[in-house]
């Protein structure tokens, strides 16, 4: 049994607690404070050594070689080597002579002096536009070679700056090496490509040998986050965060000279970071937690130590200051515990109580108050007797309730009043447990209930779980298998060496379906289609949707590629067959990209990519069919890049210019406006080759804006030169919606050009509202609030182009040249007449495009068409030809 503590005990207890709780919260404060500062002062020195190392790899290796690839880039025996080297892209094994050229003996020699200088480089490799080829050490091919449709060919030629790849391992020697390659150059001329391939092995032995404490070492990652250098996870290397999944580096680009810490394999990490701002590699410290925090320690065996001895110098002082104003306190409990025994008579003979109870302290207080309570319970005494009397006439014998009754002169008469009111609290406490037993069996009977409950919501927890790892390997919305399966499947085949075919198909008409029905129809269509193509699933043909509209397939044959042309034919077959959605007829078209593997590749997203390549082919050539990849198709992917090399450097050099072509009133012959055309400066390029490949990679938003620059100069030129100012139309891409501060843009433009935007004419097509119609019209009314006109061009093109003019924002419609064509050449042009009439009941004006005959001029006149852009009257004119007859009036 625990022994109570004594007045005096708690009394030593509780000074000794007021003194001990501030020193400890000071001491933990304290000892926090130095952790914090050792903590932060490890990690500092960690973040130099990693911005230390990295700025070693960046200038001793990285801008080394890069410069000595530019040098290399620009030597004469690479610069002239022409046709000069030997060509492998139909090597014969039998016929094949190999040529040994001045030329590529003296690039050979450059080549072999470079490695034996840099032990670093692995191999030096040069190859040219017409497919020449030479590399250091000697190249020696067993089969046909064309480096230009290598993806270190393909991804540097017509690009600036040194291209860096990502780490790989070479086939032969498994060495882990990157390649920095470089787009050689003869004036404006691609000559070819040059590439180093470095080996990093040195490199990562070197930063493992750094010093970074016991546990500590440092991961180096690629700008994709595929490790470079793991010490002790040699297995990672090559590999990627996400493959890994490892989740600590996850967002390694927010932490950037910073630290973080978390969990890596279950034990407890503290992760620095740096990323090298030139090669944008990222390098990570790594260290347990507990080595980190155990610089500490010392400091901590200090405190305890200190605290010890001051908690004995405490004690000792508590003790004597308890026993000085405790002991009048010990003498008191002696006298009550003699009163209760019943032993009033030891107070008078006290002489120190006397002594004490003349005090003026509390202690004096209690002392004369137990004097008063001995008198007290002395006349008490003599009452309990009294009453004693009174309940031995009490008759106890009845179990019924009964109370005490004592008569009106007892004094503890309240007493017995109060045992009896007590009395009857229990029975009634008696009565509602009973009751509460009642509605504890009735509220169990609910528990009961509510654990069946549980249960079916724990049933349906396991379910959603079971949905969310479907939902990782298949679409939501048709439940086949998604890309990330895809990729899977086909690892798994390519890694079995089993052959086969990629085929990635497109439904043709799906936006159209989308756009005239709605997008919950659309879903419809493509949950029935994907039924359809599961229904082929098989051991031989894996379905799978790619995204969108667009599904991929994987084939796989055991005899030949006959099989393979059979199964097209029943997909065909299938595909072709009419659909019936809430009774509406849909009939699907579709085309497809066939890639074979291993003959195309045995690569999964170099098969993609030839698939896609396929379907890119047919569907410019007409859609609603199928083509297999061909070498050939790889031409237009290098004719798009060669397009984008000439864009970005027309955008960087103030490569465009605009070009004028009058729009003439037919009731005056004068010239109502002008529509500003792009060209390019130095390039025959025509915009219908170049715009496309510009809306398709987002250039063409900065295109505008240029186009907009030049418009708006001009007009504030011909304004300084006192011409009759004419509204001038520029072209606006669909895709510029998505350039959010155009019209800001614009109307900065005007004001610092004191150019009024009535003199702006903004030119929109009908597929601009195909998507966001309600942000577009909003767009276009902003713009016609600040005095900005609008015209649909190319009209009778698009969907529902009638039903359009009702509600659109618009000043103008220009008919589109074939539908100028279709009806003016028809004997009976009443159906021209009625839309310009439309138009006119519309308060739009109507301009006719593409007009280059006299009768043509006659026929829109009669219609009273506003007016005519085309050859007819004027090519697009330069400036300086414009302005040799501004205002010109045309014989209409």
């Amino acid at each position: 049994m625990v022994k109570k503590l004594s007045i005096r005990n708690k009394l030593i207890l509780s000074i000794f607690l007021g003194c001990l709780i501030p020193y400890f919260f000071g001491g933990l404060y304290i000892k926090s404070q130095a952790e914090e500062w050792l903590y932060n002062r490890n990690l500092e020195s960690t973040n130099i050594l990693l911005q230390q190392t990295a700025d070693f790899v960046d200038e001793t290796i990285l801008i080394n070689i890069e410069s000595l690839v530019n040098m290399i880039a620009q030597d004469e025996r690479i610069m002239l080597a022409g046709d000069h080297l030997n060509n492998y892209v139909d090597y014969n094994e039998e016929t094949f002579k190999r040529r040994s050229t001045i030329e590529e003996r003296r690039i050979a020699s450059l080549f072999e002096s470079l490695k034996e200088s840099h032990d670093i480089l692995g191999l030096i490799a040069f190859a040219t536009e017409s497919g020449g080829y030479v590399e250091y050490p000697e190249f020696n091919p067993n089969a046909p070679y064309d480096p230009r449709l290598r993806p270190w060919y393909m991804n540097v030629i017509g690009k600036e700056g040194v291209i860096v790849s990502e780490p790989y391992r070479t086939t032969v020697t498994d060495e882990l090496v990157i390649s920095i390659a470089k787009n050689v150059k003869s004036g404006h001329k691609d000559v070819g490509v040059l590439s180093l391939v470095i080996r990093l092995d040195d490199l990562v032995t070197r930063i493992n040998n750094l010093n970074y404490g016991e546990t500590g070492n440092i991961k180096v990652l690629s700008p994709s986050n595929r490790f470079i250098n793991s010490p002790n996870h040699e297995a990672w290397v090559l590999s990627s965060v996400e493959e890994l999944e490892l989740g600590v580096f996850n967002n390694l680009d927010a932490f950037d000279g910073r630290s973080f810490e978390g969990q890596l394999e279950g034990e407890d990490k503290v992760f620095n970071v740096h990323i090298s701002p030139y090669s944008g590699w990222k390098y990570i410290a790594t260290i347990d937690k507990s080595e980190v925090m155990a610089q500490s320690k010392v400091l901590t065996d200090a405190l305890i130590l200190i605290y010890f001895f001051t908690l004995l110098i405490i004690l000792l002082f508590v003790f004597l200051i308890s026993n000085y104003i405790t002991r009048p306190i010990l003498k008191i409990a002696g006298v009550i515990n003699r009163m209760a025994s019943f032993k009033f008579d030891y107070f008078e003979e006290d002489k120190d109580l006397i002594s004490i109870s003349h005090k003026k302290d509390e202690v004096g207080a209690i002392t004369s108050a137990l004097h008063g309570m001995q008198t007290n319970f002395l006349e008490l005494s003599n009452n309990i007797n009294v009453m004693d009397q009174e309940i031995k006439n009490i008759d106890i014998g009845d179990k019924s309730r009964y109370t005490i009754s004592l008569s009106e002169d007892n004094p503890f008469l309240s007493i017995s009043q109060s045992i009896n009111a007590l009395l009857e609290k229990v029975y009634s406490y008696i009565e509602q447990i009973k009751a509460s037993q009642l509605e504890i069996s009735d509220k169990n009977e609910l528990l009961t209930a509510s654990e069946e409950e549980l249960k079916a919501q724990v049933a349906e927890i396991e379910s959603q779980k079971a949905y969310i790892h479907f939902l990782a390997d298949h679409d939501p919305l048709t439940e086949l298998p998604n890309r990330r399966s895809f990729y899977k499947k086909l690892n798994q085949v390519l890694e079995a060496d089993e052959k086969g075919a990629v085929m990635l198909l497109d439904l043709d008409n799906f936006k159209g379906i989308n756009d005239t029905l709605g997008h919950l129809f659309g879903d419809q269509v493509l949950m029935h289609i994907s039924r359809q193509l599961e229904s082929l699933a098989s051991d031989r043909i894996f379905v799978s949707r790619f995204g969108g509209d667009e599904f991929l397939l994987l084939y796989m044959w055991r005899e030949g590629e006959n099989e393979l042309l059979e199964f097209i034919h029943e997909l065909n077959e299938l595909l072709s067959r009419k659909l019936y959605i809430d009774n509406n007829e849909v009939n699907i078209e579709f085309s497809m990209g066939v890639s074979l593997f291993p003959n195309d590749s045995g690569d999964i997203n170099q098969l993609i990519m030839n698939a896609d390549l396929a379907l890119y082919t047919i569907k410019n050539s007409g859609k609603n069919n199928y083509a297999f990849f061909s070498v050939g198709m790889a031409e237009h992917q290098i004719n798009k890049s060669k397009t984008e090399a000439i864009l970005r450097e027309a955008i960087d050099t103030d490569g465009f210019k605009m070009v004028y072509q009058p729009q003439v009133e037919l009731s005056t012959g004068r010239v109502a406006g002008f529509e500003a055309l792009i060209r390019l400066k130095n390039n025959k390029l025509s915009p219908g080759e170049f715009i496309p490949v510009a809306e398709e990679n987002g250039m063409i938003i900065a295109i505008g804006r240029i186009v907009t620059k030049l418009v708006v100069e001009q007009i504030r030129n011909w304004q300084e030169k006192g011409y009759d100012i004419k509204s001038v139309a520029i072209n606006y891409s669909a895709v510029q919606m998505y350039d959010y501060g155009y019209k800001a843009y614009l109307m900065n433009l005007l004001r610092e050009n004191a150019v009024s935007p009535s003199h702006i004419l903004i030119e929109i097509t009908e597929n601009i509202f195909l998507e966001n119609k309600e942000s577009t019209i909003n767009f276009l009314k902003e713009l016609r609030s600040h005095g900005i006109k609008i015209a649909i061009d190319d009209f009778g093109t698009g969907y529902s182009s009638l039903s359009y003019l009702t509600f659109l924002p618009i000043d103008t419609i220009k008919l589109d040249r074939s539908l100028s064509m279709e009806f003016l050449d028809l004997d009976n042009i009443s159906v021209m007449d009625s839309l310009i009439a439309l138009a006119h009941s519309l308060n739009l004006l109507v301009i006719a495009e593409g007009i280059e005959e006299q009768k043509q001029v006659k026929r829109l006149k009669y219609g009273q068409c506003d007016a005519i852009q085309g050859y007819y009257f004027s090519k697009p004119l330069e400036v300086e030809e414009l302005e040799l007859d501004f205002d010109k009036k045309y014989e209409v």
